[in-house]
């Protein structure tokens, strides 16, 4: 799977586009951590490092999303320290909304597993930190 990856940031970094930056998200399993998935991080960490000596002008920018997960999920004060009222998902599944809670702005996810409109905008101010903190 890394090697799949690299290859087609690679295919990126050719002739028309000639990409230079990359921003590399990581999204694993929402902060949960495994042999399996730190031995697949190292290897593309690895195989990044080893793209960026081979290309000239290569940066790579890496986002570890886990930071918000513990901060938000099993921390102390957790999810009420970003005003959350509820860690829980807004709506109890993907098929409808009509059992929605009253407050979607204040919960974590908006269904199972899928961050609410709050949660994308935190997501989105902590990329922006790191890209800043990349220069």
């Amino acid at each position: 799977a890394v090697q799949t990856i690299v290859n087609q940031i690679t295919l990126l970094t050719q002739p028309p586009t000639n990409a230079r930056y990359f921003l590399v998200l990581d999204d694993y399993d929402r902060g949960s951590e495994s042999a399996a998935g730190d031995a697949f991080k190292q290897k593309y960490f690895s195989s990044l490092f080893t793209l960026s000596k081979k290309i000239s002008g290569f940066k790579v920018a890496f986002v570890v999303f886990k930071t918000i997960w513990s901060g938000v999920l099993t921390l102390t004060p957790a999810f009420k320290a970003f005003r959350y009222t509820s860690s829980r998902a807004c709506v109890v599944n993907s098929s409808s909304t009509v059992e929605k809670c009253g407050d979607p702005d204040h919960t974590f996810y908006w269904i199972p597993g899928h961050p609410s409109k709050e949660a994308h905008r935190i997501m989105a101010d902590y990329m922006e930190e790191v890209l800043t903190q990349s220069h």
